[in-house]
C-alpha cells in the first residue's frame, strides 16, 4: 500500500469514526430527553409528552428512534410498572392507527387519539366501570396536552438538514422553550446535595439568552419558562415573577458584558428573598443558581456567536461576503477578457506591423485596348474570344495554376499584337483587387472583432448588474417547484447556467423505503420538472452519500445531450510521402457541442502541411478563446493573406455539431461538398467561397441543416477525386458506396474502410487525400427501459 492509498484510507476510516461518535452523542441526547419527558408529570396526574416525542422521533429521526423508546421506558419506570406498561400500550396503539390505510389521521390526532383510548381502556379496567369525573378529567387533559405537545414538537423537530440550513423563528424558539419547560418538570427529583438541575439549567439558559438577544430574548425565555413549569406543578406560580424579573435584570446587564448579565441574574433572587418568604428560595436555590453563573462565564464566545448569527443574521457580513465573492469573480472574468485582447493583438496587429507590403507598379492612364486598331476586331461585332481569355487569365492567376496560366498567356499573345502592355494592364487591375478585397475584409474583419469585443463587455457588465440576481432567481424558482412537489430539497446550488451546459446540485433526505434507491426521486420527479424549467434535457452526473454535517445525499445535474457522434478519419498522403497538406482535427467545445476542422494546403510540400496546420491552430484559438465563427473566419482569411509566400494558401472545412438539438452549422473556405447520408437521401452542403489568403473572398456564410438519428456525415478533401475522370462519375460512385456500406452493422471504423478500398478499386488517388465519416445516434441513458435497436436497410 503506497503512503497515499494509506493516507485516503486512514481519512476514511476517521470520517466514519466521527460519524459514529456523532450518532452516538445525539442518541444519547435523545436518551436523555425522552427520560426526562417521561418523567413530567402535569397537573399531579398527567404523563402526556412521551408519546408526542416517540411520534416525531420515529418519523423523521428513525435511526434515533431506538434510544427514545428505551429512555421513555425507563423513564416511566421510576413512575411506577404500570406507568410503562401504559406507554407501551399507547405506543403500539398509535403504531396501529398510522399504519391503518383505509384513514389517514394527522399525526397530532393519532398521537391523541391513541393517548385517550389506552387511557380510557385502562382507567375503565382499573376502576371496573366508569372512572370518576376528575380521572376523566385528567384523561381529557392528557390527551389535549398530547396534542398540543405534538403540534410544538412538529414545529421545533424539523428536518434534520434544517438544523443546519435554516433561521430559528420566533415559533421554533417558543416551541423550543415548551418541550425545555416539560423536561424540566421531570427533572425535579434530581437534585445532589445542595445542586438541582432544574434549578441549575433554568438560570444557565436565562444568562445566555440575555448574552444572545439582550432584553427581549432574556424576559421571553424567564417568561415562558416560569410560566409552564408553574403551571405544570400547580404551585409555586410566585417563581413566575422571579425568572422574569431575573430575565429582565439579567438581560439589562449584558450591556457591561458576561459579569454584567451574571450579577444582574442574581439580583432578582436576592431581592424575593427578602421580599416573600414563601418562595423555596433556600441554600439548594442559591447554589443551584451560583454554578450555573459559573458555568455561563465559562462558555466559549464563538458559541454564543453562532447562536446570535442563527437568531439575527448579520446583513452586512453577509454583503460584504457577497461583495467579495463579486470581486473575485469579476476579477477573473477581466483577466480572461484581458487574454482575448492580447490574443487578438498578436493575431492581427503585430503580425500586420512585420508583413512586408508591396509597392504598387505605375498604371498607364491610356487603355491599351481601346487605344489600339484592333480593338473591333478583338471586342467589336468581330469579337475572337478575348474575353474568355482574359477571363481564364484572371481565374488562373488567382488559383495558381501554372500550366493553365501559361497556356492562357500563349493565346493571349497569339491573339494580341500589345499583350505586353495588356499583360501589365492585367497585373495591375489583378493587384487592384487585391487592395480593395484587402481593405474591404480589413474593416470587415475589425468590424467583427468590435462586435465580438462589445459582446465580450456586455456580457460582463450584465454579469455584474445581474447574475448574482439571475442565479438566486434560478435557484428559488427551481426550489419553489421542488416544494410544490412536496421534494425535500434543504439546498440548491446552480453552478452553471448556460444553456447546454448547466450545472445543478440539490442536496436530498435519503431513501426512507427499502424499495426506493436514492436516485429514484431525481430520476422520476426532479429531471421532469428540471425539463419543464430551462426546456432542455438533464441526466444525473453522479450521487454522493454523506454524513457530514448530517445525513443526505448530493445529486449533481448536468444538461443532457440528446445525440453523440462516433467518427472515424481517412487520411493518405501523395506517394505515401511525411508530408501531407491535409490537416484536420475533431474535437468537443463544451458536451453539446462538437467541432469539425479539415484544410487543405497549396500542394503536397511541407510548406503546405505548415499551411493548413498553422491554419487549424489559429482557428481552435479563435474557437477557445470564444470567438464568433464568422468573426473567426474572416480573422483568419485577413491573416493569412497578409503572409509573405504570395502564392500560399488554404482551404478551410469548419462546422459545428449542436448534439442538443440535433444541427449541423457548416462554413466553408475552398472546401468541399459536405454529404449528410439519411438511408436512400443525400443531402449535399456547398459553399462558392474562396479559399483562405485568396483576397477575392466576399463572404463565407453559415450554412445548417437538421439532423437525425442514423444520419452519416461525410467531409473529405478535394484529392479524393481525380483530376482525370469525370468529376460527376467519382461522386456519384463514391455516394453509392457509402449510401450501401452506411445502412450495415459494422462499426464505423469498418465502414470508412470499406468505402475507400470499394472506390480506390475503380479510381486511383492521386493526391492528398483525407475523409472524415461522422455517425450521429441517440444517446440513451443507461436506466431506460429499453435500447433502440437499428437494423439494416435493404436497397429495395
Amino acid at each position: 500500500m503506497t503512503s497515499i492509498e494509506w493516507y485516503n484510507t486512514a481519512n476514511v476510516d476517521e470520517q466514519k469514526l466521527g460519524v459514529k461518535k456523532r450518532q452516538l452523542l445525539i442518541g444519547s441526547l435523545f436518551f436523555l430527553t425522552s427520560f426526562f419527558l417521561a418523567q413530567s408529570v402535569v397537573f399531579e396526574a398527567a404523563v402526556p409528552f412521551s408519546v408526542p416525542f416517540w411520534a416525531i422521533i420515529r418519523t423523521k429521526y428513525k435511526e434515533y428512534a431506538k434510544y427514545v423508546l428505551f429512555g421513555g421506558l425507563i423513564g416511566c419506570f421510576f413512575l411506577g410498572f404500570g406507568q410503562v406498561f401504559i406507554l407501551a400500550l399507547q405506543i403500539v396503539m398509535y403504531e396501529c392507527i398510522m399504519r391503518f390505510r383505509y384513514w389517514q389521521l394527522p399525526q397530532s390526532i393519532a398521537v391523541s387519539l391513541a393517548v385517550l383510548l389506552v387511557q380510557i381502556m385502562w382507567q375503565g379496567v382499573m376502576h371496573q366501570g366508569l372512572p370518576p369525573v376528575l380521572v376523566q378529567f385528567y384523561v381529557g387533559c392528557e390527551a389535549a396536552l398530547a396534542l398540543i405537545m405534538t403540534l410544538f414538537m412538529q414545529v421545533l423537530f424539523v428536518n434534520s438538514y434544517e438544523w443546519f440550513t435554516s433561521h430559528w423563528t420566533y415559533e421554533k424558539l417558543g416551541s423550543g422553550l415548551v418541550v425545555f419547560a416539560a423536561m424540566l418538570t421531570g427533572m425535579q427529583a434530581v437534585v445532589i446535595s445542595y445542586f438541582s438541575l432544574p434549578i441549575f439549567l433554568l438560570q444557565l439558559l436565562i444568562c445566555f439568552g440575555a448574552l444572545v438577544g439582550s432584553v427581549p430574548l432574556a424576559t421571553v425565555i424567564g417568561a415562558v419558562l416560569g410560566t409552564l413549569i408553574g403551571i405544570a406543578k400547580l404551585s409555586f406560580t410566585g417563581m413566575l415573577s422571579v425568572a422574569t424579573l431575573t430575565g429582565l435584570c439579567a438581560g439589562m446587564g449584558a450591556r457591561v458584558g458576561r459579569f454584567g448579565v451574571a450579577i444582574g441574574s442574581i439580583l432578582p433572587s436576592v431581592f424575593f428573598l427578602f421580599y416573600d418568604a414563601t418562595l423555596p428560595l433556600d441554600s439548594v436555590y442559591f447554589t443551584s443558581i451560583a454554578i450555573g453563573s459559573i458555568a455561563f462565564l465559562s462558555i466559549p464566545k464563538k458559541y454564543s456567536d453562532k447562536v446570535r448569527d442563527k437568531l439575527f443574521p448579520q446583513r452586512e457580513e453577509v454583503l460584504l461576503a457577497r461583495q467579495s465573492w463579486l470581486t473575485e469573480h469579476v476579477t477573473f472574468k477581466l483577466e480572461h477578457f484581458q487574454h482575448f485582447v492580447q490574443f487578438m493583438k498578436e493575431l492581427v496587429f503585430e503580425r500586420f506591423m512585420t508583413a512586408p507590403i508591396e509597392e504598387a507598379k505605375e498604371v498607364s492612364p491610356m487603355n491599351t485596348c481601346l487605344s489600339c486598331f484592333r480593338y473591333d476586331h478583338c471586342w467589336g461585332a468581330q469579337n475572337n474570344g478575348m474575353d474568355k481569355l482574359m477571363t481564364d487569365w484572371f481565374h488562373m492567376k488567382g488559383v495558381g495554376k501554372d500550366s493553365g496560366m501559361h497556356r492562357v498567356e500563349e493565346q493571349i499573345r497569339y491573339k494580341c499584337v500589345k499583350s505586353t502592355k495588356i499583360f501589365e494592364e492585367l497585373e495591375t487591375e489583378l493587384y487592384r483587387e487585391r487592395i480593395n478585397g484587402q481593405y474591404f475584409h480589413g474593416k470587415k474583419m475589425i468590424a467583427l472583432q468590435l462586435r465580438d469585443m462589445s459582446n465580450h463587455l456586455n456580457q460582463l457588465i450584465a454579469e455584474m448588474k445581474e447574475e448574482t440576481i439571475s442565479f438566486a432567481s434560478v435557484e428559488k424558482d427551481i426550489t419553489q417547484r421542488l416544494k410544490d412537489a412536496h421534494i425535500e430539497c434543504f439546498q440548491l446550488d446552480v453552478l452553471s447556467n448556460k444553456p447546454g451546459a448547466r450545472k445543478i446540485v440539490c442536496a436530498l433526505a435519503p431513501a426512507r423505503v427499502d424499495w426506493e434507491e436514492d436516485t429514484t426521486l431525481a430520476e422520476r420527479m426532479i429531471l421532469p420538472i428540471l425539463y419543464d424549467i430551462f426546456e432542455e434535457p438533464f441526466e444525473i452526473e453522479k450521487v454522493v452519500a454523506s454524513d457530514i454535517p448530517f445525513r443526505h445525499i448530493q445529486v449533481s445535474f448536468r444538461s443532457a445531450i440528446s445525440f453523440e457522434v462516433e467518427y472515424d478519419i481517412y487520411s493518405m498522403s501523395k506517394d505515401a510521402t511525411l508530408y501531407s497538406g491535409d490537416s484536420h482535427a475533431l474535437f468537443q467545445l463544451h458536451p453539446g457541442l462538437f467541432a469539425i476542422l479539415l484544410s487543405d494546403g497549396m500542394g503536397q510540400s511541407k510548406e503546405a502541411q505548415h499551411e493548413s496546420r498553422k491554419l487549424i491552430h489559429l482557428m481552435r484559438e479563435c474557437l477557445n478563446y470564444n470567438m464568433n465563427p464568422e468573426t473567426a473566419m474572416h480573422t483568419l482569411h485577413y491573416v493569412m493573406s497578409l503572409k509573405q509566400q504570395n502564392d500560399m494558401y488554404a482551404t478551410l472545412d469548419f462546422a459545428l455539431v449542436d448534439l442538443q438539438h440535433g444541427d449541423l452549422w457548416s462554413w466553408k473556405a475552398g472546401g468541399m461538398s459536405t454529404y449528410i447520408l439519411r438511408g436512400k437521401e443525400v443531402l449535399k452542403v456547398e459553399s462558392n467561397a474562396a479559399p483562405v489568403g485568396f483576397l477575392s473572398i466576399s463572404a463565407v456564410e453559415a450554412e445548417k441543416r437538421k439532423l437525425k438519428a442514423g444520419d452519416v456525415i461525410l467531409m473529405h478533401s478535394d484529392g479524393l477525386f481525380s483530376s482525370v475522370d469525370d468529376w460527376d462519375e467519382q461522386e456519384e460512385t463514391f455516394l453509392a458506396y457509402a449510401q450501401q456500406v452506411a445502412s450495415t452493422t459494422k462499426t464505423i471504423q469498418e465502414k470508412l474502410t470499406t468505402i475507400m478500398e470499394s472506390f480506390q478499386s475503380y479510381y486511383d488517388i492521386e493526391d492528398d487525400c483525407t475523409v472524415l465519416m461522422l455517425e450521429v445516434t441517440h444517446v440513451v441513458p443507461t436506466w431506460a427501459v429499453f435500447r433502440p435497436v437499428q437494423h439494416s436497410m435493404s436497397n429495395s
